[in-house]
């Protein structure tokens, strides 16, 4: 957490030395635009989480990595695939399942937690040079990327259990986009149903439920090179599920391919992250 602590000031002295390269401006970390764009882009990003719930386990303290790649086609259309390929922390297994109070525990491992391996297809239906903003809508799905090991130790079987080990994801939605005078405005809105899923519902022994999930996001107009952004997020089913969160981050774009984000996780209650904080390199082809 102090690596990410230091990573906002760094990067804010070093884009304000500097003059934007070109009028491309990045994307913020969670909220997409509708807007397809052409080309491949390449992500990858680090998040750093704290007081996670889970089915079997609380106060998940750790960090992920996610990678992902995209292409378009046509004028419309971009393919996308998302690969979270490691999670590892900390957490306490909850009470009621025969163990001392707070029992801690290692998960570890090389998949997500409620990210998925997923595939997804987006769709521009309305471009902003005819109607003023952007509108389009995703299709996709995917299952776990891997199992998460941990150190908790089950008797009746013998062995360390395991979360996160079966299940898939549905998700889709709509994105929409609109250039204002004090910067961009971003929504998405859409849903995930998961089902055969083990282990990460907070509400307990729940395999297939369905969650919302609902992005907004501003990018102001830029200070020196770097773009303040603020976003909100929220992900779950208004019952035992809740992750809302506040980000603000900054977005630099780095000459005519690189981006580089950094922003801090502002859990406003539920079940997500109650504080942390993430980085982002994108890279365009």
């Amino acid at each position: 957490m102090k690596r990410m602590g230091t990573l906002a000031p760094m990067l804010i002295w070093a884009a304000c030395q500097v003059q934007p390269a070109l009028a491309r401006e990045p994307e913020p970390m969670r909220t997409s635009q509708a807007a397809v764009g052409s080309g491949a882009e390449v992500r990858l990003w680090y998040e750093a989480f704290n007081g996670v719930e889970l089915d079997e386990a609380e106060e998940f303290d750790g960090w992920s990595a996610t990678a992902e790649a995209s292409v378009s086609f046509g004028e419309r259309y971009r393919l996308r695939l998302t690969y979270p390929f490691k999670t590892d922390g900390d957490a306490i297994i909850k009470e009621g399942q025969g163990y001392p109070p707070d029992t801690d525990i290692t998960i570890e491992g090389n998949g997500g937690v409620y990210d998925f391996l997923t595939f997804t297809f987006e769709h521009q239906l309305f471009f902003a040079a005819d109607r003023g903003y952007n509108l389009g809508y995703y299709l996709g799905g995917g299952t776990k990327a891997d199992r998460l090991d941990t150190t908790k130790y089950n008797p009746e079987d013998g062995r360390y259990d395991f979360f996160n080990h079966t299940g898939s994801v549905f998700h889709g939605g709509v994105k929409f986009d609109r250039v204002h005078g004090f910067g961009r405005v971003l929504a998405n809105a859409g849903i995930r149903y998961y089902w055969s899923s083990d282990d990460i519902y907070p509400g307990g022994n729940k395999d297939s439920f369905l969650a919302v999930d609902l992005r907004g996001a501003v990018v102001f107009q830029p200070w020196g090179a770097v773009h303040p952004a603020v976003e909100l997020t929220y992900l779950g089913d208004f019952s035992d599920f809740n992750q809302l969160t506040l980000l603000p981050e900054l977005l630099w774009s780095v000459g005519d391919h690189v981006d580089l984000k950094a922003g801090a996780t502002i859990g406003l209650g539920g079940t997500g992250s109650q504080y942390g904080g993430q980085a982002e390199i994108a890279v365009h082809f």
